[in-house]
Formats: structure tokens, sequence, C-alpha cells
């Protein structure tokens, strides 16, 4: 199977996920402002790229911009992915204790 596959199983979990990171995404912009959330998405789009295509200009952008942050900038955006990687091992967590219908919308 292509690893960018998802098995129809797995579908309500990714979408659960993807959620979860649009709130957090909205929390990050409200409470750090707007350049923290782009910093935050650029390396997040820059580490898929990196990952998914084995992209090594991708992981020289990734490389400086993360040597480019300063202290306070390395805080907020560790607590971003953080918070983010928690979010994601609750959704799995009640998908796999509670079932397919613990986490899924109304």
């Amino acid at each position: 199977m292509d690893p960018l596959e998802t098995p129809d199983k797995d579908l309500p979990l990714r979408d659960d996920i993807r959620l979860l990171g649009r709130i957090l995404g909205d929390t990050v912009r409200s409470q750090e402002g707007e350049p923290v959330f782009a910093i935050v998405e650029h390396i997040r789009q820059t580490s898929i790229r990196f990952h998914r295509e084995e992209d090594e200009a991708a992981r020289h952008e990734l490389e400086a911009t993360l040597n480019s942050l300063s202290h306070a900038q390395n805080i907020q955006i560790i607590r971003a992915f953080s918070y983010f990687s928690q979010l994601a091992n609750i959704a799995e967590d009640q998908r796999r204790h509670h079932g397919p219908r613990a986490c899924s919308r109304a």
C-alpha cells in the first residue's frame, strides 16, 4: 500500500485529528498571533514536504527556519507542536477505547 494512502477505517480518526489541528491553529492564532501561526504552518508544511518527498531543499529550508528562531519563538513553536501531539494522542485513545463513534461530530 502507498504510505500516503489511508485505510478507510482510519479516515474518521484522520478527520478528527484535522479538526483538532484546525481548532488548535485558530487558538494559536488568537493567543500567540498571526506571525507565530505562520511560522508553525511553515514548519509543518516544510516538514511534510521533506518527509513525504524526501526533498533535500525542504530539509535545508527547515533547518534555516529552525535555526533562525529566537528562544521565545522556540518555546511558542514547541508548545504548539506539543499540544497538537497531545490532541492527536487523545483522539487515538478515544477511538481505541470507546469505538469509532467516540470522537465523531454529530
